[in-house]
């Protein structure tokens, strides 16, 4: 037993150390300098600078390693084409599109519980044809995974406002409760959703009917935004 310790620590744990580091550089070197762990940039990929080569070699990566950082790189160059796609070769969208999705499932794999994945897979589906079913199960998850975070639920109520007639019932209930849950003690909430009254037709007998049923001060709040947005 002894001896079989010793060569443990002799020769399988410093290999175990090389592989760990090797790993580790593989990954260092594949991933966008600016972007470390920033959850939001899923949501907001124009926060990374793309790199063509790094997405590259993150793809041959991923065949090997699970990592949520390979699938940023990815994603941004993916999400940079799609953006260019839909405006000057609007034919190559659809199947851009599913490339995207693709990776985002593949983020899912490395990190299930992120919410602003499953938020951001929900605005690819949003914009697609008979999608709806793949949309409302996305948001739902992104829902059940971080009820009670606020910076994410914000980022909900904007997204089912701004996709109304594509929501589920359930959803739909859900984006209300987020508000009626944040506001309270959430300003950014009911100034977002003042924004979205002022500036989009659809969202005004939503928002009204949700201020309706909201405590005294949060509608004082919210008018006052809206005059402030006007």
């Amino acid at each position: 037993m002894k001896t079989l310790i010793n060569q443990y620590f002799k020769f399988i744990f410093p290999l175990l150390i090389l592989a760990l580091l090797a790993r580790e550089t593989a990954i260092l070197i594949a991933t966008a300098d600016e972007h470390y762990l920033e959850d939001v940039s899923f949501f907001a990929p124009a926060r990374i600078k793309n790199n063509s080569k790094k997405a590259g070699f993150a793809d041959q990566l991923l065949t090997y390693i699970s990592n949520r950082k390979l699938v940023h790189v990815r994603y941004k160059t993916c999400a940079q084409t799609l953006n260019r796609y839909r405006v000057f070769d609007p034919q190559k969208t659809a199947e851009q599109t599913q490339k995207c999705i693709q990776i985002l499932n593949d983020a899912l794999k490395a990190a299930p519980s992120s919410p602003l994945i499953w938020l951001e897979l929900a605005a690819l589906y949003a914009q697609q044809q008979d999608a709806a079913a793949q949309m409302n199960q996305s948001l739902l998850n992104a829902w059940q995974i971080a009820k009670y975070q606020a910076w994410v639920g914000q980022r909900r109520i904007v997204f089912s406002l701004g996709n109304w007639a594509q929501l589920s019932g359930a959803n739909k209930a859900h984006a209300k409760a987020d508000f009626m849950h944040f506001s309270p003690n959430n300003r950014s909430v009911i100034k977002s959703l003042a924004q979205q009254f002022a500036q989009n037709p659809t969202v005004k007998p939503i928002a009204t009917a949700w201020i309706a049923d909201s405590s005294t001060k949060t509608q004082k709040q919210f008018i006052d935004y809206v005059r402030a947005a006007q």
